[in-house]
């Protein structure tokens, strides 16, 4: 019974190949070349990116909008800041031990599909981010990095807060997409960074990275609402105050910080 099956699968399979049409070709009258052209202009030198930058909590989302006041408005170019963070400890009770304070989450507006604030307005708090957009095409790559001022009086340079501002965790956001094994990350260096007048670096690009745009969110949380409440600051963002600080209740105490962006690196590798 075995052998009688194989053999007429033999016999039906030859007779479909014997019975089988020859292809058959038609004439080649014309073969038409024609072309396909892309041609590229820079990004404008005053380019920006309207005060609009990317959600670091939902990086494919349409993005945000920080509220004025949270922080900078950003630089121009194609090589760009599109944001940097304040970080507002606003009021607090002095203590006469040392205390660590934590900044409020900074507030933003979420976007619509064209890029405008939603109507009606949708409202909420994310982690502290600074957003760096890299438009030249050159793919040179490029570094960040964050230096700030000692906490002095606003009305009395001479009053010395003796605090100290860390920046802790952080991790990478974008809606660039990896191709053929390349993720084009930046290097993030996402350790606790205690601010001071020397530059650190926060991310850097090498050649072939760090094209589009890139966020260093400085938070370990992954919620995408973080409220209004009066709890929702950052823990990942601290003020140490020393216990031997003198603190004077009419007086505002302020440190400038610096991001700087550079083309190339500037400083060594942070080991």
């Amino acid at each position: 019974m075995k052998k009688t099956t194989k053999i007429a699968s033999a016999l039906l399979i030859s007779t479909f190949v014997l019975g089988a049409a020859s292809p058959v070709f038609a004439d080649q009258v014309a073969a038409p070349i024609t072309d396909a052209t892309v041609k590229f202009k820079a990004e404008a030198a005053d380019a920006d990116s309207g005060g609009n930058t990317m959600d670091p909590t939902n990086p494919d989302g349409n993005g945000v909008k920080p509220d004025t006041g949270t922080g900078s408005v950003g630089t121009k170019g194609p090589l760009r800041v599109d944001f940097a963070p304040n970080f507002n400890f606003s009021e607090v009770t002095m203590s006469g031990n040392a205390k660590d304070y934590h900044p409020l989450y900074p507030k933003v507006s979420v976007l619509d599909a064209t890029g405008k604030v939603t109507d009606p307005l949708i409202e909420k708090r994310v982690p502290h981010y600074v957003q760096v957009t890299d438009n030249r095409g050159t793919n040179e790559g490029w570094e960040l990095t964050v230096s700030a001022t000692a906490f002095r009086g606003t009305k009395n340079q001479e009053a010395d807060l003796k605090a100290t501002l860390t920046l802790g965790y952080a991790e990478l956001a974008s809606a660039v997409k990896p191709i053929e094994g390349n993720d084009f990350k930046p290097t993030l260096f996402s350790k606790a960074t205690v601010l001071s007048d020397t530059p650190e670096k926060i991310m850097e690009a090498k050649a072939d990275k760090g094209m589009g745009s890139w966020s260093a969110v400085f938070s370990k949380d992954k919620e995408t609402d973080f409220g209004f409440g009066a709890l929702d600051i950052n823990p990942n963002i601290t003020l140490s105050v020393p216990a031997d600080s003198k603190k004077d209740p009419n007086e505002e105490y302020k440190s400038t910080i610096t991001w700087t962006l550079s083309t190339t690196p500037t400083t060594p590798p942070v080991k």
